[in-house]
């Protein structure tokens, strides 16, 4: 059984340098909300308090609502009608979902690449994105972004987000971007368990690039589902590692009890700091 020590913090503590005063107000609070949900900063049942969250950034409600908005769209926020904001539980029922989609959409991807084929300055490109992540890995001690979130994660986002760019469907990346939003929440929590991704994920890179390089579109997809997982991979996984189901049920519930107890106008983040969790 592995023990993690998992601080919840108050959420002045957590997003209070997020967003700068030019741009979009709503993109910025959507992405600073969205990617502390995801890299679990955020926790499930965390409330998100409209007036709470604009006096952190000195603004209006307005801007805040409409974000909490989008990510209820994205499924990252339950919102619940005379009572607030809540990041909603992590679902096993959504990551599969994602699982799906994605394997759809990626391997449709490289099968168009390696149909249509890159340039040299796109091989030079991807060869590089994936020496940028085998350095990462051999980097543990500083294998970190500002967020606190490993290195390896962003660049793997890059990878696969050239991939749609060169095929020209960026668009369809997008919309992966946003479904896979619970698969990485996920990925954050194995990484808390000390669930590693292998080291093998540069290899699995070079070997789609390759099939991507040689036009082979059947060697490009196989690489790649080889590499992200099908749906029926992820099941037998998950169903043989009943710890990490457990851990899953245990840290939606890390706040449930306090959510219900606290003020309704008010999160107070020192009753859950130091919150010890069993896995």
């Amino acid at each position: 059984m592995n023990t993690v020590n998992f601080e919840v913090k108050s959420i002045d503590r957590i997003i209070a340098s997020g967003i700068k005063k030019e741009g979009s107000l709503v993109d910025q609070i959507y992405l600073v909300l969205r990617e502390n949900i995801i890299n679990l900063s955020l926790p499930p049942e965390m409330a998100l308090v409209e007036k709470e969250i604009a006096a952190i950034f000195e603004i209006s409600k307005t801007p805040v609502r409409e974000a909490l908005i989008r990510l209820a769209n994205d499924r990252l926020v339950t919102i619940v009608p005379k009572s607030g904001s809540y990041v909603t539980a992590i679902s096993l029922e959504r990551y599969l979902e994602a699982c799906f989609i994605r394997v759809s959409l990626e391997s449709g991807c490289v099968k168009r690449l390696a149909d249509k084929g890159i340039s040299l300055s796109e091989q030079v490109k991807l060869k590089g994105i994936i020496t940028e992540q085998q350095q990462a890995i051999n980097n543990k001690t500083s294998n970190k972004n500002a967020l606190g979130n490993p290195a390896s994660f962003e660049i793997d986002a890059l990878f696969h987000r050239t991939l749609f760019e060169y095929a020209g469907i960026l668009g369809a990346w997008l919309l992966l971007d946003s479904s896979k939003a619970e698969m990485d929440r996920v990925r954050h929590l194995q990484a808390k368990m000390g669930i590693a991704r292998s080291s093998t994920v540069v290899d699995e890179y070079s070997k789609i690039v390759e099939a991507i390089i040689g036009r082979d579109t059947i060697a490009a997809e196989k690489a790649m589902v080889y590499h992200i997982g099908d749906v029926d991979d992820e099941m037998d996984i998950i169903s043989n590692n009943p710890k990490f189901i457990k851990s899953m049920e245990e840290f939606n519930s890390l706040i449930n009890e306090q959510r219900k107890r606290r003020n309704a106008s008010r999160f107070n983040g020192s009753l859950f700091v130091g919150k010890r969790v069993v896995f």
